[in-house]
């Protein structure tokens, strides 16, 4: 039986204790076919762990692995045998959630540049595991897939470089094409012990083939055999140009559509669950190309395109476009090619030959540092008006002795070409959601935990601190949220995305939160002075698995929303792509909120039935206080008794419907800034119709 290529994605679910659902991951993530090469970050031994590998499969027989770094253009090491120990959350052997190779090792290099020049073995970093090497040292490029083989492309210096890893005759080798260049190199080998011969010299340790300056372009062919070999190579150019298919059988579904009757209803675009590859099928990423074909990734490093997607929803084309990219946690298309974001790197997918599946998976960054703890995602993918890309970087959680980086617990921007990253800011916690709005904002969700007492809505300001705080970091005060969000409406908060036209009801314009926590919420906002604070209302769906992202279709003008189910969930399936759609029919939610001393007008998207509103019975209000600190979220504490936990009743002390129909005054005297202020409804629409609903909202200010 051919050993398969394990999903990194499975480390993040399965634990060391006995449990039937740990076994049905196992079995998932064993039985999937994940193609020749995936990302992963792989322990060889203690001080050698590989951040951003990729685990190329070499022969699929013996089975035999090679691990290259693509931040310091080595091959940290090569085995044969088993592929990977898996890992998981729960540790006894201080491996801090990453796996470690499994088989037999043919050799291991040390954690250094894979390349010299000259006799220049230094690391040009500060720290050995301080992010990639400075791009005028070495660049990683990308990787092209051609059936099994797997092509490297990379600079070093000037020096552009292809190579391909393979397994002769029980043997690893390497084969490099290196353009024309004067400058002399050293390729770093392995480590050294007396194998030096020939052309391969022993530096400072470790073994190195001398490459003289050269006006042509050379190629060289290294086998690991007992002494090493070096020969001439072959030409790996007609390997980049695009290879045959992979993923040849796509799979149709049909999805159906919602039965309800109200003014929003959720229909379900049926997912392959069940498909050739067995590839275990968790979203994490959805966007859209222009002709309404959508694009998703999935935990286990996919990327699927689904067509079909009309009315009707009667047949629906899957497509497997990419794999093994290192969990992915968002998706963008930009000029129609789909890019990735995901621990290691941005990755744009090139299709190079037109037969639905990418050949080339270029690297567009991958300067975000990275560590070995499970909370180390790359979250979400966006850009602004001017094509730059944003993502937001989770901090080490549980960590115990390990170290964040400067870009732990971040908002980042890359440059829209990729030659430049910066932190625009800092203090997130497990920021799954980020979102660009069309005057140019940046808002981002974080998750409830130490130091994030509930799930907020950041306005993000550039240099902006957002409270959660690394290890022995001095305390400081947080830029206050939108509105913080009650455990009890949102427990794990996801994605963000504007409503573009009214195709989608009366709410254009208005700001939607997606949810891990099987929900979609509308976000209600309002700023008094220079203080942004807002609300949430709840849609009344549960979706059967957790909303990770949400995009509105370019052709429809719906919104549709992809999730999973990975962490701790109350989601019933592994993965859902649903619509949720626009009827037509009267839509009364809150639209705008306007605090005032005393009260608070609600303006709503449809007309009121007065008389409902005059009974003072149908709308009520409490309200409670959270509190920040290291302990992990936060009870919820009265108003009246800070010392005690719980909410308290506000006083309404009167309700009426303004002239216009659609506006709710309340006069509230003894309204005060509040973490959580929440307003029921049980009122009627002008038309009669119930409208029942919860407006949970944050008062960091009410005007004197």
């Amino acid at each position: 039986m051919i050993a398969p290529v394990a999903a990194l994605c499975a480390i993040l679910t399965i634990c060391a204790q006995p449990d039937p659902k740990k076994t049905r991951v196992y079995k998932q993530a064993a039985e999937m076919d994940y193609g020749p090469c995936i990302a992963a970050t792989v322990g060889v031994a203690k001080d050698n762990i590989t951040p951003k590998g990729l685990v190329i499969r070499v022969d699929k027989e013996k089975p035999a692995y090679v691990l290259f770094d693509t931040e310091l253009m080595r091959v940290s090491a090569a085995w044969t045998g088993d592929w990977l120990q898996l890992a998981g959350r729960v540790y006894a052997d201080d491996s801090n959630d990453y796996p470690w190779f499994k088989g037999e090792l043919r050799f291991i290099n040390a954690v250094r540049p894979g390349f010299a020049r000259g006799d220049a073995v230094e690391d040009p970093r500060p720290a050995p595991t301080d992010g990639p090497l400075p791009a005028d040292w070495a660049r990683y490029g990308g990787l092209y897939l051609h059936g099994e083989r797997v092509v490297l492309s990379y600079t070093v210096g000037t020096c552009e470089v292809l190579e391909s890893p393979g397994f002769e005759n029980g043997s690893v080798t390497r084969t490099f094409n290196l353009a024309s260049s004067p400058e002399p190199m050293s390729i770093r080998l392995a480590d050294g012990g007396g194998a030096a011969t020939g052309d391969i010299v022993e530096i400072k340790g470790g073994l190195y083939l001398k490459v003289p300056g050269r006006q042509k372009p050379a190629r060289i062919k290294v086998t690991y055999s007992s002494p090493m070999t070096v020969a001439e190579g072959e030409d790996l150019a007609p390997l980049t140009k695009g290879g045959p298919a992979r993923w040849t059988e796509s799979v149709v579904t049909a999805g159906t559509l919602s039965k309800e009757d109200g003014p929003y209803v959720v229909d379900t675009l049926t997912a392959p669950e069940k498909n050739p590859y067995k590839s275990w099928l968790r979203f994490t990423g959805l966007d859209f190309f222009p002709d309404g074909r959508a694009a998703l990734c999935t935990w286990s490093g996919d990327v699927w395109i689904v067509s079909g997607i009309d009315a009707s929803l009667e047949k629906l084309t899957w497509k497997r476009f990419a794999t093994g990219i290192g969990q992915p946690m968002g998706v963008k298309i930009v000029d129609g090619k789909v890019l990735t974001v995901a621990r290691d790197q941005i990755t744009r997918l090139h299709d190079l030959n037109g037969d639905g599946e990418a050949d080339y998976y270029e690297c567009v960054n991958n300067g975000i540092k990275l560590t070995t703890n499970f909370h180390e995602f790359c979250f979400d993918l966006q850009t602004d008006r001017e094509g730059n890309f944003y993502c937001t970087k989770g901090s080490p959680i549980w960590a115990g002795s390990l170290r964040p980086t400067d870009h732990s617990g971040s908002v980042c921007k890359i440059s829209r070409d990729g030659s430049t990253l910066e932190v625009i800011a800092t203090g997130l916690r497990a920021p799954n959601g980020l979102g660009i709005s069309p005057k140019g904002e940046i808002l981002c969700t974080d998750n409830q935990g130490n130091w994030v007492p509930e799930c907020p809505i950041n306005l993000i300001k550039p240099g902006g601190f957002y409270g959660f705080m690394q290890q022995n970091q001095k305390a400081q005060e947080r830029e206050k949220p939108i509105v913080w969000i009650p455990m009890t409406v949102d427990k794990s908060s996801g994605g963000l995305v504007w409503v573009p036209d009214d195709r989608w009801g009366p709410l254009k314009g208005s700001l939607i939160l997606n949810s891990y926590d099987c929900s979609v919420s509308l976000v209600v906002r309002e700023r008094v002075g220079d203080v942004e604070q807002g609300g949430v209302v709840k849609f009344p769906f549960k979706f059967p698995s957790g909303v990770m992202r949400g995009r509105f279709s370019p052709l429809d003008g719906q919104h549709y929303v992809a999730g999973l189910r990975g962490w701790s969930s109350g989601a019933a399936k592994d993965c859902a792509l649903q619509r949720v759609r626009y009827t037509g029919k009267p839509v009364t939610l809150p639209l705008a909120v306007a605090t005032r001393k005393g009260g608070m007008d609600v303006t709503f998207s449809g007309a009121l039935d007065a008389a409902s509103i005059a009974d003072s019975e149908n709308i009520g209000a409490l309200g409670f206080n959270v509190v920040r600190t290291g302990n992990y979220g936060s009870a919820e504490y009265s108003l009246r008794d800070p010392k005690k936990q719980g909410r308290d009743p506000v006083e309404i002390k009167s309700t009426k419907l303004l002239a216009d129909g659609k506006t709710v005054s309340l006069e509230i005297p003894e309204l005060r800034p509040m973490t959580n202020f929440i307003l029921r409804f049980r009122v009627k629409a002008a038309d009669g119709a119930p409208v029942v609903l919860e407006l949970d909202y944050t008062l960091h200010a009410v005007p004197d």
